[in-house]
């Protein structure tokens, strides 16, 4: 024989051999996986009651899909998966949460499990599935884990649940209040600050009562600034079910090195500077800006309210650093809950005290 044809031989055997190995690496990854075991046990998850289901595979890299159907019930679709002989068809699990869970096939190479809910799993994060690593040395190379969460206990009700509120955005309309060095205008900041507040109060339960909800004057376009204050008390005075009164406002300096928030009140009642002062914990733990403190003033919408009032003031729009803060949506978002925290510890109290 000669050289050149021994030489072919010799590379086609090889090519053989290398074609053997691909094959069989292909097959053995295409092996389907055999559950062969399951177990439950009651847990804590977060904080929450919970049932862990797992089960154990005699390989890695399980694949699986899962959804919940109208009747209740988990349905964890496995692909390329068997029933080891002695996986039981029906199994009932730990806990109350899961009343049964039944493993079937699904065609030659699928396998379906079906977890039967005692209780509703339609809540937020009701269910997680995940694998896990088995032990390398035991039978169980991985495990397919099923989280059956409890839901969380309901939220205890706000303070301000109950309670009725006037907020006051300052300025509006023909009155454009203070006007940072890039147009920033304090109304508008007012306006968005204020309808967020709203936004978490009425969801707190609270009934809001709102001087304006859009960008007008209070009183009528052209309005003179006392017949505006004016206006924004009487909504007040003719709502006797209003229990607090906020004013909302920025602040402005000639100096633009003027910075901080600061709270106001006038003290007709026994309650507004406690009512000043929760508002000024809370703006300057959320703000973080320099705190210039609770302060009395003979502001008219403090005055002439017959309820417990604070104006706060929430930044200097004249500072530059301050009015890109006070512009921007996520930091109007910290301004709101921060009103809204102190309003909840105001009822909070105001309850603890009467009883």
């Amino acid at each position: 024989m000669r050289w050149s044809e021994r030489l072919l031989l010799a590379v086609a055997a090889l090519f053989v051999c290398f074609t053997v190995l691909l094959t069989g690496t292909g097959e053995a990854k295409g092996k389907t996986c055999r559950l062969i075991s399951i177990e439950s046990h009651e847990v804590e998850v977060d904080g929450r009651a919970a049932v862990r289901i797992q089960i154990g595979t005699n390989r890695t890299g399980l694949s699986c899909t899962y959804k919940l159907n109208e009747q209740n019930e988990l349905i964890i679709s496995l692909e390329d998966v068997k029933f080891d002989k002695k996986f039981p068809q029906e199994y009932v699990p730990s806990g109350k949460i899961a009343e049964q869970i039944t493993a079937t096939t699904a065609g030659k190479r699928n396998a379906l499990l079906t977890i039967h809910a005692a209780e509703a799993l339609s809540h937020a994060d009701a269910y997680r599935v995940y694998t896990m690593p088995g032990d390398p040395h035991g039978k169980a190379k991985e495990y397919l884990v099923i989280d059956l969460l409890a839901p969380l206990p309901p939220a205890p009700p706000s303070p301000a649940r109950g309670h009725t509120v006037v907020i006051d955005p300052g300025h509006g309309g023909s009155d454009s209040g203070a006007v940072g060095y890039t147009g920033i205008r304090e109304k508008d900041v007012a306006l968005a600050v204020s309808l967020r507040t709203e936004e978490l109060l009425r969801r707190a339960g609270a009934e809001v009562i709102m001087t304006r909800t859009e960008d007008v004057d209070v009183s009528h376009a052209g309005s003179s600034a006392s017949q505006e204050l004016q206006a924004r008390v009487d909504v007040s005075l003719t709502h006797p079910e209003a229990e607090l009164f906020l004013s909302v406002h920025c602040n402005s300096f000639t100096n633009p090195d003027a910075h901080g928030m600061e709270t106001y009140y006038y003290p007709k009642t026994d309650a507004d500077e406690r009512f000043a002062a929760l508002l000024n914990e809370e703006l300057a733990a959320a703000g973080g800006l320099h705190n210039r403190g609770v302060k009395y003033a003979r502001f008219y919408v403090l005055r002439h309210t017959e309820i417990p009032a604070s104006l706060v003031e929430l930044g200097f729009l004249s500072n530059p650093d301050e009015e890109a803060l006070l512009a921007n949506a996520d930091y109007q978002e910290k301004l709101a809950q921060a009103l809204f925290h102190a309003i909840e510890r105001y009822f909070g109290e105001e309850g603890e005290n009467e009883r």
